[in-house]
């Protein structure tokens, strides 16, 4: 069984993937494959809002989940009006800045740019 940190990476390399699909190659599926992510999304967002993990002060980190909850939300209406603008935005400029929190992205960023 995969611990939490290998699961949100691998979630976030889904979600960064789709993204870029939708962005850099124009493919218009982001709905499909983000609906194939909701046991994983559905999984963050429980596993953040159970508790503090991140050290924040506490009016912080429940401005921080009000926010999560609504970026839940923004997901939730694009997947239920098939709006593709809007869950790209949910995902590029929500969720994926929630994951990148506790994912090791800038490290792996600089390690990239010294290749």
């Amino acid at each position: 069984m995969k611990n939490m940190e290998t699961k949100m990476q691998c979630l976030y390399q889904e979600l960064v993937r789709i993204s870029a699909g939708f962005l850099i190659y124009q493919e218009r599926k982001n709905i499909v494959l983000v609906k194939g992510l909701i046991p994983q999304i559905q999984e963050f967002a429980l596993w953040f809002l159970k508790e503090n993990r991140s050290g924040l002060e506490g009016g912080t980190y429940q401005d921080m989940c009000q926010n999560l909850l609504c970026i839940l939300n923004d997901i939730v209406i694009s997947l239920e009006q098939e709006d593709q603008v809007l869950l790209q935005d949910a995902i590029a400029h929500g969720l994926l800045e929630y994951l990148e929190l506790f994912v090791g992205v800038h490290q792996e960023e600089e390690e990239n740019d010294t290749i």
